[in-house]
């Protein structure tokens, strides 16, 4: 008896799918999961793993948004650019959950730059990499990538500044955490790069990094370390290696 087919728009319903269909827990399913776009409202269905061989060549790339919700890739571009040069922030159309880079974690609250959208798996077995969503106790970050190499740039830059002015690290280190006129208010990832504690895990000695006069190349690295042990987060997936001049590194 052929499969009956049921509507789905939430990524993590169609996940659960997708997994136990791996474990063969749905041997002789009669239904299977179809997913259409919100915006276009097109009848030729999203590509996913419940996607029937015959539709295959009709069915559109989709993704999914923090939210949860899916959508044509396509379609979704075109919302996000319309809002964006509106000046508009990003939102889902489904919810309206609205998906840029902010949060309460630091006063600076976020880059405020659309989120990372993620690619929809077209096999049952293509790996799952998109990060948990809103209800599975995901979060989107403060800072897409680029605005973290252009912090930690910034973070550079003023560190060998004021190193070359005559102040001694501790010194420069109060005046980039504690200064009333200070640009940035650094994430505790940025404090750790910057600043790591002594031996004793204190800050009252002079510490051996970043390096004098590599200050650029030593926290760049730190950050291209960290955005690895990060792997795919809602920032976007992570070049693996990074390009040559990803870092603003030749």
């Amino acid at each position: 008896m052929a499969s009956q087919r049921a509507e789905l728009q939430y990524w993590p319903t169609l996940k659960a799918w997708i997994q136990e269909n791996r474990l063969g827990n749905y041997p002789g399913a009669t239904t299977t999961p179809v997913v259409h776009c919100v915006i276009c409202l097109d009848k030729d269905e999203i590509l996913t793993p419940a996607t029937p061989p015959q539709n295959i060549a009709n069915a559109h790339p989709g993704v999914t948004l923090f939210c949860g919700h899916m959508m044509c890739k396509a379609c979704y571009g075109r919302w996000e650019k319309h809002l964006t040069e509106a000046g508009k922030a990003v939102t889902c159309p489904t919810c309206r959950h609205k998906l840029v880079y902010t949060t309460s974690q630091v006063a600076s609250n976020g880059c405020t730059h659309p989120a990372y959208a993620w690619d929809l798996p077209v096999e049952t077995y293509s790996p799952i990499n998109i990060p948990p969503t809103k209800d599975d106790e995901g979060s989107i970050p403060n800072f897409c990538h680029n605005c973290r190499v252009d912090r930690m740039n910034y973070i550079a830059r003023h560190i060998t500044e004021l190193r070359q002015e005559g102040y001694d690290d501790f010194q420069v280190r109060n005046i980039l955490l504690h200064s009333a006129g200070g640009a940035l208010e650094l994430t505790d990832f940025e404090q750790r790069a910057a600043f790591p504690p002594n031996a004793n895990g204190t800050y009252f000695a002079p510490w051996v990094a970043p390096p004098r006069n590599n200050e650029q190349n030593y926290l760049l690295d730190q950050l291209r370390q960290q955005l690895v042990r990060e792997g795919h987060s809602w920032r976007g997936r992570v070049p693996q290696p990074p390009p040559v001049g990803f870092f603003g590194l030749q």
